[in-house]
């Protein structure tokens, strides 16, 4: 009986062991709930929108770029200037200028932010997405003030003394960081590919185009573990 009660603990400690490789991905993720989604909770604001593609479009689920000249997918207009001759603040002002944030349901401890930038055959990633971002979430000091923290991203290249990810091209941006319990989760942007100089100034123009805002991680969903959730299915 010992010996049998030894072998259904082995095997259930393989079993675990099997669904949790599986599910994990990057930074101990357990895949299964975007906590992103609108009908998970999930709610998006930005900085600008237009009305024929606004910000609510982010959390709908749908990453394709296919509906894109149907209204599928944010856009909004980036300007970014030179830094040359400006102070400190106004130089962070203009890198918090372009934002979206995503407002979880309930604090989750995050993991794993994927980003959909815009790719069809009329706007391909490498001419149009976007291609430098930061990831932040928002945390509440000992003085119980809330502010915006850098999430500590994964893969940092040799040299790299920061979180942006910088000149990307390619139409999902996986940004896998150490995890961290919050509610909000912004997205700083910097750079799009299709920026160019403005005549006769040193400013330059772009668009920012994403179809969709992913968010993962450990967390509950209508009082349920998620790792129960996968026990469920």
């Amino acid at each position: 009986m010992r010996f049998a009660g030894f072998i259904l603990v082995c095997f259930s400690t393989v079993i675990l062991a099997s669904i949790l490789g599986c599910a994990t991905f990057g930074g101990g993720q357990v895949s299964g709930i975007n906590w992103a989604l609108a009908k998970n909770g999930g709610r998006v604001s930005a900085f600008s929108e237009e009305s024929d593609h606004p910000a609510s479009t982010l959390n709908n689920g749908i990453t394709s770029s296919d509906g894109w000249n149907q209204g599928e997918g944010w856009q909004a207009s980036i300007t970014t200037t030179s830094g040359a001759g400006r102070g400190r603040q106004a130089r962070r002002n203009d890198m918090e200028r372009s934002w979206v944030i995503v407002e979880l349901a309930q604090p989750v401890t995050v993991t794993n932010v994927k980003i959909h930038t815009i790719n069809s055959e009329e706007f391909p990633a490498r001419d149009f997405g976007v291609s430098d971002l930061l990831i932040q979430y928002e945390m509440e000091t000992a003085s119980k003030e809330m502010i915006w923290v850098s999430a500590d991203r994964y893969g940092k290249g040799v040299g790299e003394q920061d979180n942006i990810i910088r000149d990307n091209v390619f139409p999902v941006i996986d940004v896998k960081f150490s995890p961290v319990n919050t509610q909000k989760i912004r997205i700083l942007i910097y750079r799009t590919n299709d920026l160019a100089r403005v005549e006769g100034a040193t400013a330059r123009e772009g668009m920012i185009r994403l179809t969709e805002v992913e968010i993962y991680g450990m967390g509950k969903f209508e009082g349920r573990d998620e790792l129960e959730m996968l026990f469920e299915k």
